[in-house]
């Protein structure tokens, strides 16, 4: 009778412990999967945050040296004030700054020896044109006639597609067969994309973007950020007051202008 009784009970104790062995498991992955999604639900949140905070802002400042040795340069190595250009031969607001900004630039500052102008390539990746734009230019200076390609390519920037550039560029100078040698050269590609890693290690992603600052020596520079293509008026304004830093008085200039501020690419 005992021995009866026991064996009717031990499937009993069995069935026991299985289910809550089972209950255990169930239980364990529930966890599991409520966790899994907790975690998933987060990185999403994470996510469209970032995306809708997009990338880090431009600094206002740069505080560590910006090498400039050897980049296209305008005005007098000792001007009490440099400004550095990052810029896009495809970029339409730096097309806006080159009508509107640079004639005045250099006749009010550059020419006078108040400013020195340094240009940096900053091509961006959607421009299908930038980085051979940038390469005729670095390679016409070779022919000392960068500055006349800088301003042809901005001069016929919508024919970009229609003409290329190598017909933009042979317009204001004679070898162009060595000029197409030295824009497939390596060297001068690398170059380019030098400039681009310097513009992104200091968090510079738009064009025009410029930096002003007090002349610090010839192969380096820092200064105060302005990114966009601002009106002469309010360009001026920022280096009146740079100069005002160094010791040197502001200039005169066309203070009517009321042109809008165009946004950066």
């Amino acid at each position: 009778m005992e021995q009866h009784m026991v064996w009717r009970q031990m499937p009993s104790r069995r069935f026991l412990i299985l289910a809550v062995v089972l209950g255990m498991a169930v239980g364990s992955a529930t966890t599991l999967i409520a966790q899994r999604w907790l975690s998933s639900k987060r990185d999403l949140k994470q996510a469209e945050h970032q995306q809708r905070e997009g990338p880090p802002p431009t600094p206002n400042t740069i505080t560590t040296d910006v090498l400039i040795q050897g980049e296209p340069t305008l005005g007098q190595a000792d001007a009490p004030i440099t400004i550095l250009e990052f810029s896009d031969f495809e970029c339409p607001y730096c097309q806006q700054f080159h009508n509107d900004v640079m004639a005045k630039l250099k006749s009010t500052y550059i020419e006078k020896g108040l400013v020195r102008f340094v240009h940096k390539d900053l091509p961006l990746p959607f421009h299908n044109h930038a980085v051979p734009a940038a390469a005729a230019a670095r390679c016409a200076g070779d022919q000392t006639s960068y500055w006349k390609v800088y301003s042809a390519l901005f001069k016929e920037q919508t024919c970009l597609s229609c003409k290329g550039v190598m017909e933009i560029a042979g317009s204001v100078i004679d070898d162009t067969t060595s000029l197409q040698a030295c824009m497939n050269n390596p060297r001068t590609l690398a170059l380019i994309e030098a400039n681009r890693s310097e513009a992104s290690l200091l968090g510079i992603q738009a064009t025009p973007t410029f930096v002003i600052g007090p002349t610090l020596a010839e192969h380096r520079h820092r200064g105060t950020v302005i990114e966009g293509a601002l009106p002469w008026p309010a360009f001026k304004e920022a280096v009146d007051q740079a100069l005002k830093r160094t010791g040197q008085p502001s200039t005169p200039g066309n203070e009517g202008d009321t042109t809008t501020k165009q946004s950066p690419q």
